[in-house]
């Protein structure tokens, strides 16, 4: 009798317990997806447009999206609308990552976008021909290089197969080749493809590297048309 009141107490308190662990599970599962995003800087968003589009910032869709406070959510959709059905759970850290890490270096989160669909058409686990890697297709050396400069975790190139650690260091890396060019959004584009020692190379010959550059504001013009849809907008809402 004592044993079969041990026992039904033990499986009461199993089930308590399993019951507690579920629902603080679940708990911090949908804290950890409903995280709110962090707002676009809307200073930098703009600044950086113009530094990209020169003349042609003005009547852009970049610009018409001035000052729109719901431009995070119409991220977070279209990055989880290009991912592959099994990335699609991870589509708010990597929103969160772009907007945050773009507010650190000053750049437009929509370029940020139309680099990743250049490279790798968000696929976080594509590989090169060259081995770059992930989202933003960095080759592990030079990876290494600029996880060490900028003090940023590192742990073998199995780091940039996680799509947050590898948006951190390609911005990183695009932030240090802005530097290096002055901002002169073509150069600091192209180094990003191509490395700066051969677009030094072509300058020093009066030829300026320009198709990367090209494929990725093509992509930069259609992000901004299609994430400021009225239909992006009205799921962005909800």
């Amino acid at each position: 009798m004592k044993t079969k009141n041990l026992n039904t107490g033990i499986a009461i308190i199993t089930a308590t317990l399993s019951l507690v662990l579920f629902n603080n599970f679940a708990f911090v599962s949908w804290n950890l997806q409903d995280q709110a995003l962090e707002n676009v800087h809307e200073a930098s968003r703009v600044a950086h447009a113009k530094e990209l589009l020169g003349k042609s910032y003005r009547g852009s869709m970049a610009q018409r999206l001035e000052g729109k406070k719901s431009l995070n959510q119409m991220i977070q959709v279209k990055v989880k609308n290009s991912l592959a059905p099994k990335f699609k759970a991870q589509s708010g850290s990597i929103a969160r990552t772009v907007i945050a890490e773009s507010k650190k270096y000053k750049l437009d989160p929509v370029f940020v976008l139309a680099v990743i669909k250049t490279e790798s058409k968000f696929n976080p686990l594509a590989v090169g021909s060259a081995g770059e890697i992930g989202l933003m297709q960095i080759k592990p050396d030079t990876a290494e290089w600029i996880a060490k400069k900028f003090k940023l975790p590192w742990n073998g190139k199995k780091t940039l197969e996680n799509p947050s650690a590898n948006i951190r260091i390609g911005l990183a890396y695009m932030n240090y080749l802005r530097s290096s060019f002055k901002g002169r959004a073509v150069t600091y584009v192209s180094a990003y493809n191509m490395g700066p020692k051969n677009v030094r190379r072509l300058l020093s010959k009066n030829v300026t590297p320009a198709e990367y550059n090209n494929r990725v504001m093509k992509n930069y013009g259609e992000l901004y048309a299609k994430i400021s849809a009225p239909t992006a907008v009205l799921v962005a809402a909800n």
